[in-house]
């Protein structure tokens, strides 16, 4: 990640993911966590995304700001609202994902975890592309409730 972000203002959630995966890593190299290190990824992810919703800056805000004015989108209530929405869409999944791996392995069919998982994050990928493009023009358009709210 650091070499990736060469350049550029690394995240709080940068900062937290790197040692995050670092443990990771190293639990599954010596502590011999395999399975348990995979699904604990999903835990400390979904955390993650789902605690960013609790932060003046949810987690997905923090990278796509930059295409939306930088730190001015933060003051933009369509596009909080819409990165809040979207923040805890993905730290619900990942939760979600962490008990159906969980319980996938523990029937054996750890092959097939990995293809609903992966299924998975494609759909919610597609979906977060479309919400955030159709979401604020809804809003906007006064049909998603309070107008002058957002």
């Amino acid at each position: 990640m650091p070499l990736i972000k060469r350049g550029e203002v690394m995240t709080v959630y940068d900062r937290i993911t790197v040692p995050a995966v670092g443990a990771l890593t190293m639990f599954d190299i010596f502590g011999n966590g395999g399975k348990s290190a995979f699904m604990l990824g999903y835990l400390a992810f979904g955390l993650l995304w789902l605690g960013s919703c609790f932060t003046k800056e949810p987690l997905c805000a923090a990278y796509v700001k930059y295409g939306y004015g930088g730190d001015d989108a933060l003051n933009n209530p369509l596009f909080m609202k819409t990165n809040y929405i979207l923040a805890a869409l993905w730290g619900i999944l990942y939760l979600i994902l962490t008990a159906l791996t969980f319980a996938l392995q523990r029937g054996g069919m750890a092959g097939i975890s990995i293809i609903v998982n992966n299924i998975a994050t494609a759909l919610a990928g597609v979906f977060t592309v479309w919400f955030e493009k159709w979401y604020p023009a809804y809003l906007a358009s006064g049909k998603g409730g309070s107008k002058s709210k957002g």
